[in-house]
């Protein structure tokens, strides 16, 4: 409902970020061979909410043609990161087929978030009664096999290419929340060391949350309550300690919006606050909502020596959002 009370305060905001950023076609590039410089140094490719369920068939298919996609391209491609909600209410059969899609499609490395629906909605619509814990250790069993990881907290670092990534996950403190994080002391304070020691020598570090962070990337407005706040769980302080932190979310199945929808609406999926840059993704298998609605729609983000630059694309038609393309330097 507060995402519905949204759409219709913000009416104009809504359709004109719809229309700015996907009509007509100006800004949007057909497929393409390369998009790499030749010094890039990561390569990844994003998606978020994929909500895939076992008895539903074309969310499956967006995913399983996003992959092979992906697995054409002629730029080398490092790793894959999927921002939460893999499945749509936490049962094992859904989370299953997510890994047995990514296990057999995925040309590289994937690295997956837990979000609400793959835990808080256990039990969510009966399609399981399992509890929230339990929706928890099926998400980290099935993790640990994919990546070949012994993780029994929901919550760990990787490295790509020598670059860190910092996966955040729900902990499910005194029975979890349905659409919230909750997370423990412990997991603040992993952030925070893994940060530490990622940016020491300069280079950027991304961090990976199914949940923005309050008031950022146009949370206020889009869905006003979604995002993590400072006086739960203050993450966004701790992430403006250090230089070159890239904090990647979903959740909002919010869609691509144009550059100009930022200038006339304050609304971007990707913004720098305080140092931090943080990229919010739309929702891969589900129609989106202020900004480009199409399924199947994510982002690249390439690493150079002296920036990264965040390219929105559509992983099924492989068209290239070039009016919502950012490149920030590092520092």
């Amino acid at each position: 409902m507060a995402v519905v009370k949204s759409i219709f305060t913000h009416f104009l905001a809504f359709l004109m970020s719809i229309i700015i950023t996907a009509f007509p076609y100006a800004g949007i590039k057909a497929p393409v061979v390369k998009t790499l410089e030749d010094d890039c140094l990561l390569n990844i490719e994003m998606l978020s909410d994929t909500h895939i369920e076992k008895s539903e068939l074309f969310r499956q298919a967006f995913l399983r043609w996003g992959l092979k996609n992906i697995s054409r391209a002629k730029s080398p491609v490092d790793a894959i990161v999927v921002a939460g909600d893999i499945t749509n209410y936490a049962d094992e059969p859904s989370l299953a087929k997510y890994f047995e899609l990514i296990d057999k499609y995925s040309p590289a490395p994937v690295i997956t978030a837990a979000g609400n629906h793959d835990i808080g909605h256990a039990g969510d619509r009966d399609k399981t009664d399992i509890t929230r814990e339990e929706a928890m250790a099926n998400f980290i069993r099935y993790r640990n096999e994919n990546m070949g990881r012994n993780d029994e907290v929901n919550y760990f670092s990787t490295e790509v290419n020598g670059f860190k990534f910092i996966v955040m996950g729900d902990e499910v403190i005194d029975g979890g929340h349905w659409d919230a994080i909750s997370m423990t002391q412990e997991q603040l304070d992993f952030i925070d060391r893994e940060l530490a020691d990622g940016t020491k020598d300069g280079k950027p570090v991304f961090v990976l949350s199914h949940w923005p962070i309050d008031g950022i990337n146009g949370e206020d407005t889009i869905w006003d309550g979604s995002g993590i706040e400072r006086d739960e769980y203050d993450v966004q302080s701790i992430l403006e300690k250090y230089d070159n932190v890239f904090y990647i979310s979903g959740h909002m199945h919010a869609g691509i919006k144009a550059k100009a929808v930022e200038n006339m609406y304050g609304l971007s999926n990707a913004e720098q606050v305080n140092g931090v840059t943080y990229l919010n993704l739309p929702t891969y298998g589900i129609i989106n909502m202020f900004g480009a609605p199409w399924s199947g729609i994510g982002a690249q983000l390439e690493v150079y020596e002296n920036e990264v630059v965040f390219r929105p694309r559509n992983f099924i038609t492989n068209n290239w959002y070039e009016n919502a393309e950012y490149h920030f330097e590092l520092v």
